[in-house]
This record gives structure tokens, sequence and C-alpha cells, in this order.
């Protein structure tokens, strides 16, 4: 079935818009629980975090409404398919995200109990962070299915993703999801708020099980993309 065949059940400029209010709707939840456990407005380098946290999702709406107009659509459509373990373990993940934003603000932006992160280790996370952004940008560019949920997209004719960083690896997205998470307390002066980010980065390594064994039970041509790359996250390791 070719994806110009497919009756889209929104249209791209209303997923757009949709995509665009759940983000604003989240960098305002996120502010939130950042500067509100923080206790202050007047936090400089949390109003850089949450700057750097924005614009690189409104980069990649941007681009994905001029560039793959499907994929959009699919990104903001909810589907009836998608798997049972997806709504156990995505509630679990962003009590963890939003945790490790509580956790920064309260060490970061109040109490100082990490009293030892250096400039020096502030400016290498966020280096760190874009270059996570970069892969996570470089795996949607190469998977013309690069769903938000854990399905076999039948309805669009889903096949293998076997280009770009899915050379190496078989779920750059997550390896990318990972390097975010373990990232942002240090960007905001915390070292304490590695453990919500490692732990909501680790539900990312529980979806990865689960999706791979999906995908090489259900999608076609998976099983042998399996056998060739080997690794699901971490080259060499896992």
């Amino acid at each position: 079935m070719s994806k110009e065949n497919i009756s889209l059940p929104i249209t791209p400029n209303q997923a757009a818009w949709r995509m665009l209010v759940s983000f604003l709707a989240t960098l305002l939840l996120s502010g939130i629980l950042i500067f509100g456990s923080a206790g202050r407005l007047n936090w400089t380098l949390g109003w850089i975090f949450v700057t750097a946290w924005i614009v690189p999702k409104l980069v990649f709406l941007i681009l994905l409404r001029w560039l793959d107009p499907d994929l959009l659509v699919e990104r903001a459509t909810r589907h009836k398919n998608t798997q049972r373990y997806d709504r156990i373990i995505l509630p679990i993940y962003f009590v963890f995200a939003f945790g490790t934003f509580i956790v920064a603000g309260l060490d970061g932006g109040r109490f100082r109990w990490s009293d030892d992160v250096s400039i020096a280790w502030v400016i290498a996370a966020y280096i760190i962070y874009l270059l996570g952004n970069s892969l996570a940008g470089w795996a949607i560019n190469s998977n013309a299915f690069f769903s938000a949920e854990s399905r076999i997209q039948t309805d669009r004719g889903q096949k293998v993703a076997s280009s770009g960083p899915y050379r190496f690896i078989r779920h750059p997205a997550y390896s990318a999801a990972l390097i975010l998470w373990i990232t942002t307390g240090p960007m905001l002066e915390s070292w304490w708020a590695i453990i919500p980010g490692f732990l909501a980065g680790l539900m990312m390594i529980v979806r990865t099980v689960y999706e791979d064994r999906m995908l090489i039970a259900e999608l076609p041509g998976y099983a042998g993309y399996a056998q060739q790359v080997r690794y699901r996250l971490l080259p060499g390791i896992w």
C-alpha cells in the first residue's frame, strides 16, 4: 500500500497545531516544575535550559511539516493498535522525566546540594545534549515510520529502516533519549537529578526490549535486519 493512497485521519496542518499545543503544554508544565521547585524565576540557567529544551522540538516540528507531512500526521495521531506495554511504560517514564526537573530545580536552583558542578561540567553537558538531539534528528530523518507509539504501521506500509544511524544500532532514538535525560541534571547544576534522569532512560531501555521483540515477530524483514545489526542501543555493548 503506497502512502499516497492512504486516507489520513487529520490534515498535516491539524497535526502540526496538535503537536505545537502539546509541546507548549509540556513546556509550561516543565517550567512550572523547574522554577517552582527552584522557588524563584530569576534563575538564568533554568531559562537557558528551557530554551535549549523547546527550540529543537520547534525546529523538528517545522522540518517535519515541510519534509514529511505523512509522518507528522502519524506522530500526532493516537492509534488503537498501540502495544499494551506502551500504556504502562510511558506513564512511568513521564513520572521519572518530570521528577528529573523537580530534583534539578530543588538542587541546582534552590538548595545547592551539588555545589561542585563546575561551569565546565555544565558546558560539557550542553554539548552532549546537543549531540543527543542531533542523533535523534538523524534517526527521524532516516526513518519514514518514526512513530511516537510502539505499533506496526500496516496502514502505512511500514518497512524496516536500515540507513543512517540504523546501520549501527537498531534503536538510535532511544539511545538519544538516554543521553538527553542523563545530561539534564548537570545542565541544571545537579548531580542528584541524574538519578531520576537515569530511571527515565531505563524505561526507554525497557521499551526497547519489548519493541524489539514486537518488530522481530511482526515486521517483515526485521529479524534479518536484527541479525545484521546486532546492537540495540550501544554499539559493541548491547
